[in-house]
């Protein structure tokens, strides 16, 4: 007599647990993000652990799909797509975030401004704040700030002086019609290509110099069709993770806070990991064939002074002028206050 009740127990405890399990499942949130880094990057992987820290997060945590390789597109795709719904999240450069706002485009956008990663350091914790806010009145959480190193230039003919970049066709990152101009006014040839269709068009002539950090350089392949890279810190290619605000206003508190710690630890981990690899990666190219231009004393002097002369054009033209502005005094002011310290 007593098995039929047993029996209604079980089925009653298995439809609670059935019931809880379904509970748990619908509360847990599902997160799509894009990125252009390529697949088994350090790049991939650190987004991967960020991952595995979201599925643990609490109320069910969070379930992160991540799409490499720019397969949801360009990072102005990225933002659309996000805008839309259809993605909740991207890695993005700052040629991503400006088609949020412009705003931010001095983190990255002026040549040789930046001297040393510490200045890069000490404008993006200064802006940083500012700039999250920018975005967010746009629709957009800055979850973890990063930088991917230096951008250098890699080229199919070898450049050494700024007079070599006469005629070249450089390939430009569309959606900066400032840059375009610029481009063209140093007499070089601008093409707007997506990140990933650079490797295809230095294969077919259709550009000849390719600005890029050597980590990105080296797993696109860059280096083949383009062997010479010329050793000048042109600009920090910076970025963030971001989400919208649709889809954070959809987590709870306590997911909130787990998501957006383990992805401001991730960008951090990104900037550590991209500055240590990139000499790794130009020594990797250089044992397969890339030539590399040293540049200093006499010749160093003579790029600053070129990259510093299209400031004028850069402030107002590709930089908001009172951001480009706040920048450069936030740099003098590093400078002054570190004057008698070693770089």
């Amino acid at each position: 007599m007593k098995f039929p009740i047993l029996s209604r127990v079980g089925v009653t405890a298995a439809l609670v647990l059935a019931s809880l399990s379904t509970t748990v499942e619908a509360r847990q949130a599902r997160v799509k993000l894009a990125t252009l880094a390529p697949k088994g990057t350090s790049f991939h992987q650190i987004l991967q652990e960020m991952g595995q820290a979201w599925r643990e997060a609490p109320d069910g945590g969070v379930r992160l799909t991540i799409f490499t390789d720019g397969t949801m597109g360009g990072e102005g795709d990225v933002v659309r797509r996000m805008g839309l719904g259809q993605l909740q999240a991207g890695l993005l450069t700052t040629s991503g975030l400006t088609e949020i706002d412009n705003r931010v485009s001095g983190l990255q956008n002026i040549p040789v401004a930046y001297q040393s990663y510490a200045e890069v350091d000490y404008v993006r914790d200064r802006l940083g704040p500012k700039y999250a806010e920018v975005l967010k009145a746009r629709g957009f959480i800055v979850l973890g700030w990063f930088d991917t190193g230096w951008v250098k230039l890699f080229s199919k003919e070898r450049i050494v002086r700024p007079a070599d970049l006469k005629g070249g066709k450089v390939f430009i990152v569309p959606g900066s019609p400032g840059t375009l101009e610029i481009a063209r006014s140093i007499g070089t040839q601008p093409v707007e290509l997506e990140p990933t269709e650079v490797l295809v068009s230095l294969q077919t002539g259709l550009v000849n110099i390719a600005p890029a950090p050597p980590i990105y350089a080296l797993a696109a392949q860059f280096f083949q069709p383009a062997p010479y890279m010329l050793d000048v810190n042109w600009l920090p290619l910076s970025g963030a993770i971001v989400m919208s605000q649709k889809s954070w206003d959809g987590l709870t508190a306590g997911q909130q806070e787990a998501v957006r710690s383990s992805a401001a630890a991730a960008g951090a981990k990104l900037t550590q990991r991209a500055r240590a690899e990139m000499q790794e990666s130009i020594d990797a190219m250089a044992k397969r064939g890339l030539e590399v231009q040293a540049i200093e004393g006499e010749l160093l002097t003579e790029w600053m002074k070129f990259g510093v002369g299209l400031h004028p054009q850069i402030r107002g033209g590709v930089v908001p002028a009172d951001e480009f502005d706040e920048i450069m005094r936030l740099l003098e002011e590093y400078r002054a206050s570190h004057a008698d310290a070693a770089d």
